[in-house]
Formats: structure tokens, C-alpha cells, sequence
């Protein structure tokens, strides 16, 4: 009994092969189509591959820039040259408005400061509930929070 469910096994085809046969038999019947379809396949993952390319460009560029903002505060913070304080505005003015995710909230977080250094506290605290209330990051949010808990007490 057991030898006649072997021969029926062994006799019965393999699932791959049959599904290779047919797969190849489709491919010869439909040569131009397939054809069609490999080329729109390779134009869609170029475009996804050239989207990625970009995106990491736009990316290290808008680093570059936080990275410069933040010296020109610090410098200024060091110095208290008024003109490193334009320079870190103008900066972190422009990320705040075209970038976004973290750069974009982490330049509003500099941008309060800025205006608390200016005396502008109702200016900052507006930023703080828009990096608290919209960021995703905790740790930005914290920041935001401990600021506006700092700001209410004054």
C-alpha cells in the first residue's frame, strides 16, 4: 500500500517544473506584452531609485544647513555679535519654512530661542506649542514643553 502511494509520488509532476512550463509557454505566447511589462517594471524602479538618490541629496543639504545655523548661534552665544544672530535666524528661517520632520522643528526650537534672546517672549512661545504640539520626536517635544513650562513661570 505504502509502495503504490511512492510510485503515485514519484509519477505525479513537480510542482516547479509545472509552474516553469507554464510561466515559459505564457513568455512565448505573449513575447511583445512581457516585453512591455519588463520595460515599464525597469522605468518604475529607476524612478524609484533615482527619487531615493535625490531625497538623500535634499537631505544632506538641509543638514549642512542646520549644522551652519547652529554654529552661527553658538558663535553668537560666545560673542554676542549681533550679526551671528541675524546669520542664525536667517538660517533656521528658511529650514523652519521649507523643510520638514525634525530639521523643521529643531529650526523652530533655535528660532524660539532667538526671539527669547530678542525679547520676544510671545513669539517663542508660539513656536514652543508648534514644535510641542506637531513634532514627532519626543525629545524635541520635551524640549518644547520644559520651555513653555520655563516661559509660564516668568
Amino acid at each position: 500500500m505504502a509502495r503504490k502511494k511512492e510510485k503515485e509520488l514519484i509519477h505525479k509532476p513537480d510542482m516547479l517544473v509545472t509552474v516553469f512550463e507554464s510561466v515559459s509557454l505564457y513568455i512565448r505566447e505573449n513575447t511583445k506584452q512581457c516585453l512591455y511589462g519588463l520595460a515599464a517594471l525597469l522605468i518604475i524602479v529607476a524612478a524609484v531609485a533615482a527619487y531615493i538618490v535625490y531625497s538623500n541629496h535634499q537631505a544632506g543639504k538641509v543638514q549642512y544647513q542646520l549644522t551652519l545655523g547652529i554654529t552661527a548661534w553658538e558663535t553668537y552665544e560666545q560673542t554676542r555679535a549681533a550679526g551671528e544672530m541675524d546669520k542664525a535666524e536667517g538660517i533656521f528661517q528658511k529650514i523652519a519654512s521649507g523643510a520638514s520632520g525634525k530639521p523643521r522643528y529643531i529650526s523652530k526650537l533655535y528660532l524660539a530661542n532667538i526671539n527669547l534672546a530678542r525679547g520676544k517672549q510671545d513669539e517663542a512661545l508660539k513656536l514652543y506649542q508648534d514644535v510641542s504640539k506637531n513634532s514627532s520626536s519626543k525629545t524635541l517635544t520635551y524640549l518644547a514643553d520644559r520651555a513653555i513650562k520655563s516661559l509660564e513661570k516668568k
